[in-house]
């Protein structure tokens, strides 16, 4: 089902002689801002590994945050050589 989709879009695509440009400032489908509920959560959906189903995951912005910056930090230790020991 998919691949007649994705095979129509394709037909569809070759048929236009000359495609408009997309916009240069277009944000990317995946970078939409959440936003925060009634209770002050964020909830995002994240992959998981070994699983097709993505799993809804609601934090507040501050844990957003501070789980962003402690997965840069881990980032920047490996890159460093300490390992995630921290030694």
């Amino acid at each position: 089902m998919i691949s007649l989709v994705f095979a129509a879009a394709l037909m569809a695509a070759a048929a236009d002689p000359a495609p408009a440009p997309a916009p240069a400032a277009a944000p990317a489908p995946a970078a939409k801002a959440a936003k925060p509920n009634k209770d002050g959560l964020v909830c995002k959906k994240e992959a998981v590994l070994g699983s097709k189903m993505p799993t809804r995951v609601c934090l507040s912005q501050q844990d957003w945050d501070q789980r962003r910056q402690d997965g840069r930090d881990q980032v920047d230790q490996s890159q460093r050589g300490q390992g995630l020991r921290g030694n």
